[in-house]
């Protein structure tokens, strides 16, 4: 088992806790949203990884699993970056 491979397993157990707070919580905000996606943008380019590592899928396979991540990922970061200051969870801004 490669790290590659190692790093794509925990960040897919990350997804799952994100999602599972998104999901599980009152009153679900944005911000906890860009949490998830972010999560599972980094889970795909970690699966993309582990897909070039050890010799999986095509080319066309890893392309769209890479165009999949980066996009998943940037409207994760969008979506924290534009809400940071109206987080409700507990993981506000320092400054604010």
């Amino acid at each position: 088992m490669t790290s590659a491979l190692l790093l794509a397993g925990f960040c897919a157990a990350m997804t799952v806790v994100a999602v599972g707070r998104l999901l599980t919580g009152d009153e679900p905000t944005p911000y906890q949203g860009g949490i998830a996606l972010l999560a599972l943008g980094i889970t795909l380019l970690a699966g993309l990884w582990s897909a070039i590592r050890m010799g999986w899928s095509t080319e066309t396979g890893r392309a769209l699993l890479g165009a999949s991540g980066v996009a998943v990922a940037v409207v994760g970061a969008v979506l924290l970056a534009r809400y940071w200051g109206t987080a409700a969870d507990g993981a506000r801004d320092p400054m604010g």
